[in-house]
């Protein structure tokens, strides 16, 4: 395999410029100069390798929704036969597989997705994926559990996951990771009562 070229060298820099911004300041604040700036390169530069601002952002999207699945399937491949819910609760809450920078940089793109109709649509598609992927696993683990249920723990554990590491920026998110688990058990929780209560 030949060395990347220039062009593939710097265009990587920049994303990773952008990326580390727009954790940081968000879409809107991860202005060309900050990029620049970032990156080592000239503001010219930047836009000689990556194109106009419009054009970096579907690359960054294109970077993130890629990371994300390459993760998740990495994730969902460990997943155990049994008890998959408590492995999820591991990966969803544990200091090994947070990575709150990774979250402010999709919270900035979901916030942004609400004047980008193309991105809308990518992101809908990327969270209802999540959200399938994980109504599946809690389904396997509470068979007994309803369809309502199911979906409301689902949005429960991913409305905790993505709150936990939000808090990052205020040097919070150590703080209530553990009683962002504990409420995660209780959710999980009501899926058992409502199996228990079915069977009876």
């Amino acid at each position: 395999m030949g060395r990347p070229s220039k062009k593939e060298e710097r265009t990587e820099e920049i994303l990773n410029a952008f990326y580390r911004c727009v954790a940081r300041f968000g879409l809107e604040g991860s202005t060309l100069e900050r990029i620049a700036e970032e990156s080592g390169l000239k503001r010219s530069l930047v836009r000689h390798f990556v194109g106009n601002r419009e054009e970096l952002t579907g690359l960054l999207v294109d970077r993130v929704l890629q990371q994300s699945d390459e993760q998740w399937s990495a994730f969902m491949a460990m997943l155990p036969a049994q008890n998959g819910s408590h492995f999820l609760l591991d990966g969803l809450f544990s200091d090994q597989h947070s990575d709150p920078e990774f979250v402010m940089v999709i919270e900035s793109l979901i916030f942004a997705a609400g004047r980008d109709d193309d991105m809308r649509k990518r992101m809908q598609v990327w969270m209802q994926s999540f959200t399938n992927d994980v109504a599946v696993i809690l389904q396997k683990d509470y068979p007994d559990a309803t369809t309502e249920s199911i979906a409301a723990v689902s949005y429960g554990l991913i409305s905790l996951y993505f709150n936990l590491d939000s808090l990052a920026p205020l040097g919070m998110n150590q703080q209530y990771r553990q009683p962002a688990r504990t409420a995660a058990e209780y959710l999980l929780q009501t899926l058992e009562s409502a199996s228990s209560g079915k069977g009876a």
